[in-house]
């Protein structure tokens, strides 16, 4: 069999909403290469890693995504499916250049070539986040994370997770009741289990995304204390938890905010994140006017993640 690897030229605000609609409509897996990351990673204070203006010039601004389709797929439609669908996010986001062509790239090849992309990441002071083919070396006190991610995965890389991954480890007590809306791969239901958290419950909308967050909560050993479901946070039964957290959009925050009071003790958390810098104050308005207080809130790059008192 032949995979078709799609290419597609964008930037970083909408990389996310790229990605997710790729692999929606069936993509096989999902690599992203963002030189924000190279840059960021090389410009933190402290780092070992050196590179001089011209190499970091040279890596460019766009955000590239690679996604793999199964030749079984008819390819003239399936192109302009995707050109379809980045016309339609583009009414929300700046999506840049979009699609930029396609390789034929080999069953054989395809095996193994897209595990290059993941690597272990600290993405906390204690948490890591390893794919499971890799090896790492666990340094006293560190949680490590393992996912699977097969030919589609959520890596904990995006500032969003890191941030949420950071208000959990700062606000999560061992003991406490957690509630995790909008799941994706898992990582963040994970991290409080492993942080000790008596019980989660996780939903997501996404099927895919519940499937492989069931996955890797099986890797990780934590399939007992969460419990996943597809669905939106109605589907929940209003039961007041000591953390609630969501890694969503702004718009859906804002939208959820008179419901939160039933799902959070008082004197509990709502840890959030996926709020970009332009609407931070429209969500802390929201909550505050609901007589939550904000507690803490952390920025990377273009996003916010705020931490909320009941």
């Amino acid at each position: 069999m032949k995979w078709y690897e799609i290419v597609i030229n964008t930037t970083e605000e909408a990389s996310d909403a790229v990605s997710e609609m790729l692999t929606s409509i069936g993509a096989g897996g999902v690599a992203i290469e963002d030189p924000n990351d190279i840059r960021r990673e090389i410009l933190k204070p402290g780092t070992l890693d050196y590179a001089d203006d011209e190499f970091l010039n040279k890596l460019g601004e766009d955000v590239i995504i690679k996604a793999y389709f199964s030749d079984e797929k008819n390819f003239s439609e399936l192109i302009g499916f995707i050109k379809e669908k980045i016309n339609y996010i583009s009414n929300f986001l700046d999506v840049g250049k979009g699609y930029s062509g396609y390789n034929e790239v080999d069953d054989e090849d395809w095996a193994t070539s897209w595990k290059k992309y993941y690597k272990p990441i600290k993405i906390s002071d204690s948490i890591v986040i390893k794919p499971s083919w890799e090896d790492y070396n666990k340094a006293p006190g560190e949680i490590v994370i393992e996912l699977d991610p097969g030919m589609a995965f959520g890596t904990g890389t995006h500032e969003t997770t890191r941030m949420c991954a950071q208000l959990l480890e700062k606000f999560l007590k061992s003991g406490d009741t957690v509630l995790d809306l909008g799941c994706g791969t898992g990582i963040l239901a994970i991290i409080a289990d492993k942080l000790g958290a008596s019980s989660i419950s996780a939903v997501d909308i996404d099927e895919v995304a519940v499937r492989v967050a069931r996955e890797n909560c099986q890797l990780n050993m934590a399939s007992n204390k969460i419990n996943i479901k597809k669905g939106i946070l109605e589907d929940i039964e209003p039961k007041q938890h000591d953390v609630v957290i969501a890694n969503i959009i702004a718009s859906v925050i804002v939208n959820i905010s008179k419901l939160m009071p039933s799902y959070v003790k008082k004197g509990g958390y709502f840890l959030t994140s996926g709020i970009i810098k332009e609407r931070k104050d429209e969500v802390l308005k929201a909550y505050e006017s609901l007589g939550f207080s904000c507690e803490l809130i952390l920025d990377m790059g273009e996003w916010v993640a705020i931490a909320f008192k009941c």
